[in-house]
């Protein structure tokens, strides 16, 4: 069996967040899906994303369904304990029929022992474009769900959903990248940014909000990488700062306030990833910054502006 070289991603999003999804793809892959499809030859692991579905390790590629069979005949196929599945796409247009034929023929066709209910892999099957597709089904598995049962948590917060898609977009999903959110509130990034082992701290400036974020990240067994204090005062320097500027009746800043955390973190940074409840575009640019990317999150009444700064 040849070697994995092309990945198809399967994508979903509700429509307030279409907008992330596509930047967190455009960073993560510098293209965007097509129908909710994106075929691309960097591996990633889906359950590191919020809006990836499915990952499947394209092994075959061809014209018809019949060379994907003559092929898994030929190299003599055998996986132990697999389950067979169709893929269904947005924009699918293979018959029922058909779908549950390339199930049934592949599963006879692979050498070993299937198991329906508690497989330990899962082969799928597609077609795209005209090309049918057959390889191993890697399934987000939204363990990252959890995190919204933090103990500590503010209505003004990112929601998990976000701030993965915000640490993704900060860190083009490398983990050699050293990031820090030095407003970090109750560690939202902070618990997304560790749990998928990347290098990543928070700084906080009102105390009981970050013993609120350490108990966070102590209650799902994360190192506790807050630090109390003032962001200006830091000394370290970062590959990507993540600003999600405070707002709210207790924590609304000052358009002077404003101006000083970007300062700092254009001083403190060599990126920027800042998340806003308004257009600080001009601010961003007077602080020696170029916006290389931008989008909109929109939740309800409100509209969070998210813009990748360097």
């Amino acid at each position: 069996m040849k070697e994995f070289k092309k990945y198809l991603y399967i994508v979903n999003y509700p429509v307030f967040e279409a907008e992330l999804c596509m930047m967190e793809m455009r960073e993560l892959f510098n293209k965007e899906p097509n129908n909710k499809i994106l075929i691309s030859e960097r591996k990633f692991n889906p359950s590191n994303s919020p809006f990836i579905k499915n990952r499947l390790d394209v092994i075959y590629e061809e014209d018809s369904l019949e060379q994907i069979l003559e092929n898994i005949k030929a190299d003599n196929v055998s996986f132990e304990k697999f389950k067979v599945e169709y893929l269904r796409l947005e924009t699918g247009n293979v018959p029922y029929e058909e779908r549950l034929r390339s199930v049934r023929e592949i599963g006879l066709l692979v050498n070993g022992f299937p198991d329906i209910h508690n497989p330990e892999i899962s082969l799928g099957i597609t077609k795209v474009n005209e090309k049918w597709m057959f390889g191993i089904n890697i399934r987000n598995d939204y363990e990252w769900h959890i995190h919204d049962r933090k103990p500590c948590s503010y209505s003004n917060s990112l929601s998990t959903r976000v701030a993965k898609a915000i640490v993704n977009i900060g860190t083009k999903g490398h983990k050699d990248v050293k990031v820090i959110d030095p407003c970090c509130g109750v560690g939202t990034t902070i618990i997304e940014g560790l749990s998928m082992g990347l290098d990543i701290c928070g700084c906080e400036i009102n105390p009981q909000i970050a013993a609120n974020a350490k108990r966070n990240l102590e209650f799902f067994g994360l190192e506790k990488r807050v630090t109390k204090g003032s962001m200006h005062d830091l000394e370290s320097h970062y590959d990507v700062s993540i600003i999600d500027i405070p707002y709210g009746l207790f924590t609304k800043t000052t358009e002077k306030e404003q101006r000083g955390i970007i300062n700092t973190a254009r001083r403190i940074s060599d990126k920027m990833i800042i998340i806003t409840f308004e257009d600080m575009d001009d601010i961003i640019k007077e602080a020696g910054f170029k916006i290389l990317d931008a989008c909109k999150v929109c939740k309800g009444k409100f509209t969070r502006y998210v813009s990748i700064c360097k």
